[in-house]
């Protein structure tokens, strides 16, 4: 039904503005990105659901704590990221001489 009354007022705006069906395309396309984002919100609200209760097979699991800690990354500060940085090189460079030997 709401698709229906969506259509219509679509059509009467094409008819009565010049760029209607220009505008009529630009509120669908905000529709349709605006039900993505619920989707979203929703898929990570119930894998958390999920991850909560356990209810997660170990390939979900593995893939919900990837995801969790690839958010926390990306809200790290610039001094922090450095930090990280030089101990993954330390570590790297550690590595390498104990390869060599």
């Amino acid at each position: 039904m709401f698709v229906f009354v969506l259509m219509i007022a679509g059509a009467i705006i094409s008819i009565m503005f010049p760029y209607g069906t220009v505008i009529v395309i630009g509120i669908i396309l905000g529709l349709v990105v605006d039900n993505y984002r619920n989707t979203l919100y929703i898929r990570e609200d119930i894998r958390s659901i999920k991850e909560h209760l356990g209810l997660m097979n170990n390939k979900e699991a593995e893939e919900y704590e990837f995801d969790k800690q690839l958010n926390q990354v990306d809200q790290l500060s610039s001094d922090e990221i450095r930090v990280i940085n030089k101990r993954i090189e330390a570590e790297l460079e550690n590595e390498n001489r104990n390869k060599r030997n």
